[in-house]
This record gives structure tokens, sequence and C-alpha cells, in this order.
């Protein structure tokens, strides 16, 4: 039975069946299987309605195993695995009938006054002086078949060059500003669901810029490279809202042996930073 959805607040609209169990659909993107970013996006939602709002999600580690169906609907399986004076971790397993596509522990934790800091936000155009993702893209003929359908994420490339790369990235990096097309309800686990959708899109766009890949050039990436994501993982800092632009920095430390590492650290437009990202991919050039 097709279970499609067109917008995010649909999509991240988990039915509860069980007291630890949630049914969640697929969405819109014709990908030949399912899109990464949804899957840790409806565990956020599974793990945060579990605990409950008075101990937000805080962390998110996931492990993809298996690629999932679009279509079909997904179950997601949230055990409590500890609950402390602060800190609930839970075990959240997405399936697909009989098939296991990922697992991830998630950590939510009560809001208690304390130690603070953070880097500075990078240099930046903004996002109003910032070309879309579509517009840059028409150089090397457009995002091709599989983007046209990630409408429910705005992205705007930002112009500014940084020229010389920082000791933690093997290339300059790349600032991706993100915003949810769809307003969204006031609800914090909304904003953090959707937050980590839109983190796993232009990853493996950074992990290749070393290799003479331009950020933006989605068509030229897919035509060279072929990708999966290992893992993924999200540390939420600050409440924001991710139908307000938010500019996720994009580094590169290391590859080797085809396993590239991507991390990302996104800021609002106030230079508050809001979560950090880390992928690790399997990335291969095609054939001949």
């Amino acid at each position: 039975m097709t279970q499609r959805v067109s917008g995010l607040v649909d999509l991240l609209d988990l039915r509860r069946e069980s007291e630890t169990t949630w049914l969640g659909r697929t969405d819109t993107v014709r990908l030949p299987h399912l899109y990464g970013g949804q899957l840790v996006a409806q565990s956020v939602v599974a793990a945060g309605r579990t605990a409950g709002e008075e101990r937000p999600v805080h962390s998110i580690h996931t492990t993809f195993l298996r690629a999932g169906r679009p279509g079909e609907p997904v179950r997601f399986v949230a055990e409590t695995l500890r609950t402390g004076g602060l800190i609930t971790t839970l075990d959240v397993g997405v399936w697909q009938g009989e098939r296991l596509l990922c697992r991830s522990t998630v950590s939510c934790c009560a809001l208690v006054d304390g130690l603070t800091h953070q880097r500075p936000a990078p240099p930046s155009a903004g996002a109003d002086a910032s070309p879309d993702l579509r517009d840059v893209a028409e150089a090397t003929g457009g995002l091709g078949d599989y983007w046209e359908e990630f409408a429910a994420i705005e992205l705007r490339v930002d112009p500014v060059l940084r020229e010389t790369h920082p000791a933690h990235s093997a290339s300059p990096p790349n600032g991706i500003w993100m915003r949810s097309r769809e307003s969204l309800p006031d609800d914090p686990l909304v904003h953090r669901a959707t937050i980590a959708y839109a983190s796993d899109l232009m990853l493996m766009s950074t992990a290749v810029t070393p290799h003479g890949h331009t950020t933006g050039h989605e068509r030229s990436l897919a035509a060279r490279w072929r990708a999966v994501s290992l893992d993924h993982a999200i540390w939420f800092h600050r409440e924001a809202r991710a139908d307000a632009w938010l500019l996720f920095d994009h580094t590169t430390p290391a590859a080797h042996a085809s396993r590239a590492l991507i991390e990302a650290t996104a800021f609002d437009a106030d230079g508050r930073e809001v979560c950090h990202v880390a992928q690790e991919a399997l990335i291969r050039p095609h054939a001949g």
C-alpha cells in the first residue's frame, strides 16, 4: 500500500501503535531507496515522543543497515535503555516488515543551566544574498531528476569563498543556507526533526570537494560518483526554528579507503550555534 506524503509536518506525524511502537510514512522523493534524512528525522520524533517533552532530544547516532523501499510504511520501535536523573537513553529500530533498515541511539536530556560556549559563526553573505541551489546547478545542466522532489527544504549556496582551509578540513568549508519551505508548528520536536531531515543534504557534495567538485553542481556529482551513507550523528545544542534560515558550515576532515568523513555546524541568523552533524559515507567513482 502506498503511504507517501507531501509535506514535512505530515511526514513527521507518526501514529502511535503501542507504548513503544510508532508508524511512519514515506515522502515523495523519487530516490531508488528511502532518503536517510527522513529515517533520522522520524527516529528523532519517535524517541522524543517516547521520552516526553520534559527531556528534549539532544543527540542521535544512526547506523544505516539496509536500503528502505519508497512507498511503504515504516515502523519505529523505541526502547528505553535507561532513565537517569537528567538523561533518558533510547534505542530506536526502524523496520519495514522483517527488514531492519537502521538503528539509532538517542539521548534525551532535561534542560539545566551550566557550562556554555561555542565557536564563532563563519563569515557569510547572508541567506538573502546567496543564490538558490537550483540556479547554481544550472552551470552543469541542473540538479537532476532525484533532486526535483526535494522541495521540502529550500537551499541557498553562500557565495563567500574562503580561499584557505582550516586545519580540521581537507578543503575550504562550504556554507549552505537551509530552511523548511513549509511553515512549521511551534512544537520544538518538529523543528529538531526537520533540522535532522535537512542535515543529510549536501554532505556528499562536500566530501568530494577536495577532488575537484564544486558545491551545487549536483548533476556532475551524480555522474562521477556513487555514494551511500554509513552512519549519521547529530548533537542539538540550542532550540531553533527550522522554518527560519540556518547556515550549515560543511567541512570534510578526512577520507581513506573510499570512506569519507563529513561534518557540519549549523548556525541561526544571529550566529548562535544550533547543532553539529557528522557522517561517514562510502564514496566511489563510477566504473569507466
